[in-house]
């Protein structure tokens, strides 16, 4: 195995797991290593490998930037299978409606092959209903290099969402998921269906995409490629343990929908040993992926994940407001002056607090656990007001602790430091 891949690779997971400091950037920073056994039957990875998925995450108020990739180590060799960067930023809920801008680029690569890369960015605007359902639409356009596809794909989306449970709830909380997505771009077209192509020209020399489209007299066709895929999903949280699964259907003619990719369906399992190690493991059937020109595949994988923040996210993409379940508010004494906020509540994707200790600006805690928020703040002895939101929703009393009427048709929570 080549030592410097191995010594980067460690270096990146090692800085993912070291505990934030209090710097707000660190603040604002979670972090996982996944590795595990991963099998995959596409022919384009190992049969079997060992595999490495560091990720992390950076919030701010209105945005959110994540990266994650992937690794596999076979033979004694490291390849790099893929990479991800994210960014999704959203605008404050009014009249019940919020927007959503997202971009991502992307590269799939090993040393086998060359890949292919993609940039992406999207639209869309969320309408929830009374805080357990609703539906989001949108759409945008997607760049891929590198692959038989040779023009920026449309992109149309649409879903509907509902929450089922809570987290006081014996029977922990269910989210279940139905979308809709349309892709229409133009690809290479082989000679032989040139009466069902767009056009047919000489193909630049030297263009990857085209060289298997090719006839003797270096011709290449383009065709109008269409096609929709139909999928729903299951995310049940209770306890320690979280499930996930998926299945979909892919509509479209034989010509842009191979038979391997019409249906597929898979399933994740975490348990969660303690607060920031838990077992993974799943399988199941994907489709392939066009613009990033990755087959349909067969997966199984089983691991461990180690988290220094662990990222338990629903597959809703609206954030739902959560404040009745936080289950414990907590100020423990630390260094000096400073104080540590410490909250539990699960089943969650933020958590804020905002009070005369912040001048009345809201700061974001750090997920510590997969309950369990921290956050740490100077505090001089005396009493102050503080109030707890999760997920941008209502402000309210944290639980607990002595409140008192604000005068604003709400309550606030009164802490007391002492000397």
């Amino acid at each position: 195995m080549d030592d410097r891949k191995f010594a980067i690779l460690a270096t990146l997971s090692f800085a993912l797991l070291v505990p934030a400091r209090r710097e707000l950037a660190a603040q604002l920073v979670s972090g996982r290593l996944e590795a595990g056994q991963y099998t995959v039957s596409d022919g384009v990875l190992p049969a079997s490998a060992l595999r490495f998925a560091p990720s992390f995450q950076f919030d701010l108020p209105h945005a959110r930037i994540t990266a994650r990739g992937a690794a596999f180590l076979s033979e004694q060799n490291l390849q790099i299978a893929d990479g991800v960067v994210s960014g999704t930023f959203t605008t404050p809920t009014v009249y019940g409606v919020r927007a959503e801008m997202i971009g991502n680029a992307s590269r799939a690569v090993d040393e086998q092959s060359l890949g292919s890369d993609q940039v992406d960015v999207q639209t869309r605007i969320h309408v929830p209903f009374r805080q357990a359902g609703g539906l989001w639409f949108g759409g945008g356009v997607a760049k891929p290099w590198r692959v038989a596809v040779i023009s920026s794909a449309d992109v149309l989306d649409g879903g509907v969402w509902g929450k089922l449970g809570d987290g006081t709830s014996k029977f922990g909380i269910a989210t279940l998921t139905a979308t809709f997505t349309n892709f229409s771009f133009s690809k290479v077209a082989s000679v032989r269906d040139s009466s069902t192509a767009l056009s047919c020209a000489p193909a630049a020399v030297g263009n990857i995409a085209t060289t298997s489209a090719l006839d003797e007299a270096g011709t290449a066709c383009e065709r109008q490629s269409r096609f929709s895929d139909m999928e729903a999903s299951l995310r049940w949280e209770v306890g320690p343990l979280e499930i996930s699964a998926q299945s979909g259907y892919r509509l479209g003619d034989s010509y842009d929908v191979t038979p391997d990719s019409r249906r597929w369906s898979s399933a994740h399992a975490t348990i969660w040993l303690n607060e920031r190690v838990a077992i993974i493991g799943g399988g199941g059937r994907q489709p392939a992926l066009p613009l990033r020109g990755l087959p349909a595949r067969s997966f199984g994988m089983a691991g461990l994940e180690i988290a220094y923040s662990p990222v338990s996210k629903s597959a809703v993409p609206v954030a739902l407001p959560h404040t009745v379940l936080v289950k414990k508010f907590e100020m423990q004494p630390g260094t000096g002056d400073m104080r540590k906020i410490v909250i539990r509540v699960g089943g969650v994707e933020r958590v804020d607090v905002m009070g005369d200790l912040s001048d009345w600006s809201p700061l974001t805690l750090v997920r510590r656990g997969r309950d369990l928020w921290e956050l740490n703040v100077p505090l001089s002895p005396g009493m102050y007001h503080i109030n707890v939101r999760v997920d941008d929703g209502p402000w309210m009393a944290p639980p607990g602790i002595p409140t008192m009427h604000d005068g604003f048709s709400g309550d606030v929570g009164l802490i007391v430091i002492a000397k």
